[in-house]
């Protein structure tokens, strides 16, 4: 009491009630042990996309991919859905392929809530009957989280011959 008036300091108690808010949000947030955080298991998430597609896994990429709400542009192109880009676009492309190498690297993830982005950059080495490509690129990626795993939502790839 001072005064006569009770003094209260509701702008400290609002900071106060706030920071132990979020420190129980982001304490109840944390992965367990043992269980990567979001941040890993997105990095997981793209390695494992380049690995299946190397290996042609398309079981794998199944699993991989967000189904009919897929987007991929490689380059000027588009592939809606992960059908269109499976059948028509990957297959008959890996088909031509007499070895392929496809790695990321310099993954860099960013989550927020049930979305994330991931921009990397990658190589790629393919041999073809006629010529041989080495290239290096830069893509971007936007994941949703889904039943408690990270899917591939759209993916933008772009590469250039390695000088």
């Amino acid at each position: 009491m001072f005064g006569g008036h009770v003094y209260r300091n509701t702008g400290a108690a609002a900071v106060l009630l706030l920071t132990i808010g979020l420190f129980v949000l982001k304490s109840t947030a944390a992965p367990r042990p043992g269980e990567a955080s979001d941040e890993e298991a997105i990095v997981s998430t793209i390695e494992a996309v380049f690995s299946a597609t190397e290996r042609a896994d398309f079981a794998s990429l199944d699993s991989l991919y967000a189904g009919a709400d897929l987007t991929i542009i490689e380059g000027a192109g588009i592939d809606r859905g992960w059908t269109e880009y499976r059948d028509h676009h990957l297959k008959p492309e890996l088909e031509n392929f007499q070895s392929l190498v496809y790695k990321p690297y310099e993954i860099e993830p960013h989550v927020e809530g049930e979305l994330a982005w991931a921009i990397f950059r990658y190589e790629l080495k393919v041999d073809l009957r006629e010529r041989r490509i080495d290239n290096l690129g830069r893509g971007t990626a936007i994941l949703e989280k889904r039943n408690g795993r990270w899917v591939v939502r759209h993916m933008q790839t772009a590469s250039r011959a390695r000088q």
